[in-house]
């Protein structure tokens, strides 16, 4: 039984997922699966991705009518042998010791759940034009289940929405299944392991390289993407019950969390591949206003540890001034870039 199981779905990667293997083939730790879900790739990633197989047999493709990144990753765990599991996207890359960083702090805390840090990097045209180091939390070494709901404020702001900033027991995932949204099924998926998870610890280490593409699906505005924010929403709700947080602190909570969602609707609506029109944006942007009950959480803003630019966006919104955003668009995401 391999140590670690990692499981990558592959859909039209093939300008990316020859490095994403790459990087973890050169693991340092060698006891481990990699299992690549090709989800129906109609571009030759189906193709590259056996050719490794044919070449390590630590490599194993699963090829799968396409479904979505949802039912790809269910179809990784469950098919994974690995004592722990963890994600890598097929167009991210990880660092070496990252697998062995990994086992080795989670045995040493004797935890269920591993958090790490990442860098984001923003490509355009083929280069990377800035990248942001996001380190895990500082606040705490290891906490308990019991411990969670008292430091609930420090772990919520904490709480990364992504599933490869985690490494997991498999036994604590293996009956968790990703739902079948297109937008924050990592999010809704990492609560329910947490809920189940009686202790996690936190690496800090940078050990994952997180790749935003201009035009990806992740960035690119969706008609179902608020429908998804509210499904993660009422996930988000359903945490914060498990550890008998009260409503009052639950709606404080997540304020953030919430502004975040209508401020990332904003930006896709700003992404210059979006080729609506202002009177379109606006009232789109009305609609995800009201569904998203914005006006309930601004009361509970926080400005403490936001970028500059991101400080712009959430005064903007608290004055029920976000359509100028609109109204700039692709101009003031260049602002912003520089302001971060």
């Amino acid at each position: 039984m391999p140590k670690v199981s990692v499981i990558v779905p592959v859909y039209q990667a093939e300008k990316y997922i020859a490095e994403c293997i790459e990087s973890i083939l050169a693991q340092t730790l060698t006891d481990f699966e990699l299992i690549l879900v090709d989800d129906g790739s109609e571009d030759n990633s189906g193709k590259i991705c056996d050719e490794y197989a044919d070449n390590d047999k630590r490599v194993k493709v699963i090829h799968k009518e396409n479904g979505g990144v949802s039912l790809a990753r269910n179809i990784g765990i469950e098919n994974a042998k690995g004592e722990y599991i963890c994600f890598v996207d097929s167009d991210d890359r990880i660092e070496s010791t990252m697998l062995c960083d990994c086992i080795s702090f989670i045995k040493e805390n004797d935890a269920d759940i591993l958090r790490h840090g990442h860098i984001t990097e923003l490509w355009k045209d083929g280069k990377c034009v800035s990248r942001e180091k996001i380190s895990a939390p500082d606040f705490a070494k290891v906490l308990t289940h019991a411990e969670i709901a008292g430091k609930m404020e420090q772990f919520w702001q904490n709480c990364s929405n992504y599933v490869w900033n985690y490494f997991f027991k498999k036994e604590i995932i293996e009956n968790i299944k990703f739902p079948d949204i297109k937008v924050s099924e990592d999010h809704i998926f990492v609560l329910e392991a947490l809920e189940k998870c009686e202790r996690i610890c936190f690496l800090k280490k940078e050990p994952y390289h997180y790749s935003m593409r201009m035009g990806s699906s992740a960035n690119r505005w969706q008609e179902t993407g608020i429908d998804c924010q509210l499904y993660m929403v009422s996930a988000c709700y359903r945490f914060m019950d498990s550890f008998g947080i009260e409503p009052l602190r639950q709606t404080k909570l997540l304020s953030n969390l919430i502004l975040n969602a209508y401020s990332y609707a904003i930006y896709l609506l700003c992404f210059p591949l979006c080729n609506m029109s202002f009177k379109e944006k606006s009232a789109k942007i009305d609609s995800v206003r009201k569904k998203l009950q914005i006006d309930m959480y601004v009361v509970y803003a926080e400005f403490d540890g936001l970028s500059a630019g991101n400080k712009i966006k959430r005064k903007l919104i608290c004055r029920h001034w976000e359509k100028l955003l609109l109204l700039l668009g692709p101009i003031f995401m260049r602002v912003v870039r520089k302001a971060n």
